[in-house]
């Protein structure tokens, strides 16, 4: 008996192990540290490898918008410096027999000075890893037309 519970102590050991190193490899870990460059925010619309995203950041760093991509989406998510961390879903269509989809992610503003733009990348997860699906990238919409003073 005492055998028994000893394989099963051990069984349940290795696990949880397991378990703590993907989760913890994955969960968020390798998310970089970046500074808000200048006058930006992650507000506007953006132009990315899954679909125009329409972004709104308040002023306490919350995050709310929407994706394009197939059947559209929508992110949630908090700005610490230049980098937003969000949660993502898609959601599902009984009669395609699709569910819902979801992740997390995490975006990095930077200015690419030579293009003049605003550009965002990083990468994507399912469920509750921020990695592994693959990079998400974008550059920030301009405005085409200002209202000039007559």
């Amino acid at each position: 008996m005492q055998f028994i519970k000893l394989c099963m102590m051990l069984l349940t050991a290795c696990f949880l192990g397991i378990g703590c190193l993907s989760g913890c490899a994955s969960s968020g870990a390798n998310i970089p540290v970046a500074a808000m460059p200048d006058g930006e925010s992650f507000s506007g619309l953006w132009r990315t490898n899954f679909g125009d995203m329409k972004l709104t950041q308040k002023a306490d760093g919350t995050v709310n918008g929407t994706f394009s991509y197939k059947t559209g989406g929508e992110i949630t998510g908090k700005v610490e410096g230049g980098v937003m961390k969000f949660s993502w879903i898609q959601p599902g269509d009984f009669q395609v027999g699709r569910r819902d989809v979801s992740g997390h992610g995490y975006l990095v503003i930077t200015i690419n000075e030579s293009e003049d733009e605003t550009e965002c990348k990083g990468e994507w997860g399912y469920a509750d890893n921020y990695t592994g699906g693959g990079t998400w990238f974008g550059t920030k919409a301009k405005e085409i037309y200002r209202k000039q003073d007559l």
